[in-house]
């Protein structure tokens, strides 16, 4: 049995977040449920698969955004 582990090759940064009062409870129920039969509800890794595919999401929205934006616009079929 190995006594030294490598690093975690993974930067984290820590980032705080507000929710609501009633998820919260919620979150801590899960949580206390989830140890009592052994497992753990890792919300740091919940939170960090929503919020990559949040930013996926949004860059395929600026993406389109921008090539809208620069398309020329047409009036009544005459470029402007």
């Amino acid at each position: 049995m190995a006594i030294l582990k490598p690093r975690n090759q993974v930067k984290t940064r820590i980032l705080s977040v507000r929710v609501d009062a009633d998820l919260l409870a919620q979150i801590d129920a899960i949580r206390a449920e989830a140890e009592a039969c052994g497992f753990e509800f890792d919300t740091a890794d919940v939170c960090a698969r929503a919020l990559a595919a949040a930013v996926k999401s949004a860059r395929a929205e600026l993406a389109a955004a921008v090539q809208t934006q620069a398309a020329p616009q047409r009036l009544d079929g005459i470029a402007v």
